[in-house]
Parts: C-alpha cells; sequence; structure tokens
C-alpha cells in the first residue's frame, strides 16, 4: 500500500490524538490534553509541527512531531514523537525523510530516543547517536526521599573567586532585555532565539519554570538558566532544564546553587546534558550520577526511584543539549 506524506492541519488534531492513543500509549498526554498537545505542535496559522503518513482512506498510520527553535530557514528543529503503525514497513523512515526535505532546517536533534528501535534509521539518514550525561548536586541533609543516597560526598567548589549572581528573570520583558546580553554565538546548535524561548519557558499551559540570568558584566556573554522545581514524596528536587548562551558560566553559579537548594528546600540539584565538558561540572562541584552509585530519578509521573539514561541522535555533534530540548521535560 502507498501512503500520502504531508504536514498535518489543525484539521487533523482530533485523529492524531486517537493515532497516538491507539499506537503510542493508552491515554498517553498528548491523546488526552488538547492544550497541551496545541501548545506543543501548534506551529503557525493552520499548519501543525507534525508529518503525518495517511492511507488511501485518509487514515493516519505515522506521524512525526517537530518542534523549530526559530521561523528562519536555516533555523535549527528537534524531533518529538515518532510512530508508525508496525504494519506499514518503511513509513517511518519516509517521515523524516519528507522532514528533512520540506521543511528548512540547518541541524536536527532528538533528545529521548530508543537505540533499540531507531539508531539504525537515524544513522541511515547520516545523524550520529550518543547519550546525555546525568550530573546532580546535593544538598546537606539528614534522610533524602527522593533520590537513594548512598554516598553523601559534596564536592568542593573550585572556583570560588570567580562566582556570578543569579537575577531571576520574572517576566516577559525581563527575559527581553536579559536576552539582549545573551552570548551571540550563531554557530551553538541548536541555538534558540527569544520568541522560543518565550514560548518553551514562559508560555507552558502546565510547568512552572524559574529562569535566571546571570550579572557578571564581563566580555564573555551571559546565560539564562531554566531551573523546575520537582515535588514527590513530601520533597522537593530542583532540576537544571536549560542553560542558554554562554555555558561556561556553569562553573561560576555553584555558590548560588547551594543557595537556590537552601531557599526552595529541595534535595538535590541535577541536570541532563550532551556537549558540555565534563571537567566545567567537575571543577564546579557537581557528581556524574553513572559514578557515584546513588540514584536520581527522572521519572516521577508516575515515580521511579531508578537511575535513566537519556539517548539522543543529532545531525552535529557538536550540539549542546539539556532536558528541555525536544519533548523531554513535559508532562507524562
Amino acid at each position: 500500500m502507498d501512503y500520502f506524506i504531508r504536514f498535518a492541519q489543525k484539521s487533523d488534531v482530533d485523529k492524531i490524538m486517537q493515532f497516538i492513543d491507539k499506537y503510542w500509549r493508552k491515554n498517553h498526554i498528548l491523546a488526552r490534553d488538547r492544550e497541551l498537545f496545541e501548545w506543543q505542535y501548534g506551529g503557525n496559522n493552520d499548519k501543525l509541527n507534525i508529518v503525518i503518513g495517511t492511507d488511501e482512506d485518509g487514515e493516519i498510520q505515522g506521524m512525526l512531531g517537530f518542534i523549530p527553535y526559530d521561523t528562519s530557514d536555516d533555523k535549527d528543529i528537534a524531533l518529538a514523537l515518532w510512530k508508525a503503525n508496525p504494519s506499514t514497513g518503511f513509513l517511518g523512515l519516509r517521515l523524516l525523510k519528507y522532514l528533512m526535505d520540506n521543511e528548512p532546517h540547518r541541524e536536527i536533534i532528538c533528545p529521548g530516543i530508543n537505540l533499540e528501535t531507531t539508531s539504525k534509521i537515524y544513522e541511515y539518514v547520516g545523524m550520529k547517536v550518543s547519550t546525555m550525561a546525568q550530573w546532580y548536586r546535593l544538598a546537606k541533609m539528614d534522610t533524602y526521599k527522593i533520590a537513594k543516597v548512598i554516598d553523601t560526598t559534596i564536592s568542593e567548589y573550585k572556583e570560588k573567586e570567580k562566582c556570578v549572581t543569579l537575577i531571576p528573570v520574572d517576566t516577559k520583558e525581563d527575559l527581553k532585555k536579559a536576552s539582549e546580553l545573551l552570548h551571540d554565538n550563531k554557530r551553538i546548535v541548536p541555538r534558540k532565539n527569544r520568541p522560543y524561548l518565550l514560548w518553551r519557558y514562559f508560555d507552558h499551559p502546565e510547568y512552572q519554570y524559574k529562569v535566571f540570568t546571570t550579572n557578571s558584566n564581563d566580555k564573555e556573554g551571559e546565560s539564562l538558566f531554566v531551573f523546575r522545581i520537582q515535588e514527590c514524596n513530601g520533597s522537593k528536587a530542583l532540576r537544571m532544564i536549560d542553560c542558554v548562551g554562554n555555558t561556561d558560566k556553569i562553573k561560576r553559579i555553584t555558590p548560588e546553587l547551594d543557595r537556590l537548594l537552601l531557599e526552595y528546600e529541595c534535595e538535590y540539584v541535577d541536570v541532563y546534558e550532551a556537549g558540555i565538558d565534563d571537567e566545567i561540572f567537575i571543577e564546579s562541584g557537581w557528581s556524574k550520577v553513572a559514578e557515584s552509585g546513588n540514584i536520581i530519578p527522572n521519572y516521577f509521573a508516575p515515580y521511579e526511584q531508578r537511575n535513566i539514561n537519556i539517548h539522543y541522535s543529532t545531525s552535529n555533534m557538536s550540539a549542546i543539549l539539556f532536558k528541555g530540548d525536544g519533548d523531554q521535560d513535559r508532562p507524562s
């Protein structure tokens, strides 16, 4: 059977949500929460940021969602939610090829891939596959209710003389001012513009993010740091979701992180990342989850006390990724 591949329209939303419910997971949040679905894939005008494949009866047999980081022809794109009816053969690959051929872009990234089912497809289209690193820094506590802590070591911060202050970015106007000071390096992948940051961290229909800018008054360019507080088991964790701009500033905010852990009464701060030198985190007093023996959960709906690897693919191995990229930080 042949399939007709095209960009989805808003009139397709109901059928796409039904497809997700049937072929991805029963009662998946994007199959039941229309507000979240339309925020995630709304796109411009009537076009959704989804490629679909339909059969001769017009029924959806496959879909590939994507998230553009801006609206230019050389924008970067993150893939999100890729599924085809198992009986359709290579429809999934055809959806990806259609997107690559018909949506103007510079680079493509995809955090959260299934290594067993998709790694060969990504390699076939010239993309590389790797795994994000997860780091954490504990708060000093007698007991931990979210993390499973065997090693209570809190590593020393080695850059005390260079620390910077985190300044809250509470409004969209604050973001406008802060984003004008960001490290403007067009080679950074993915390149995140102001409308994307507004949409992603200020207009989310369910999550509340805490956004900060650095204030160091130097020539390196400033940074935006994005956090989210995760409540669970009568306790809280601080999750670093994104860093935009000069990522070297990570090694200069540790005293501020310790302050936020105390202020928000969180057990730890953690971050998933790719593309940043390990030494930046080591010098900053972070510990790598994989080397610690501790469990720093990633799943909270439902909560699972186990470590989770986030694998990703990218068309550019110099990409700098965080949990906020793609659809890795969304309700379940």
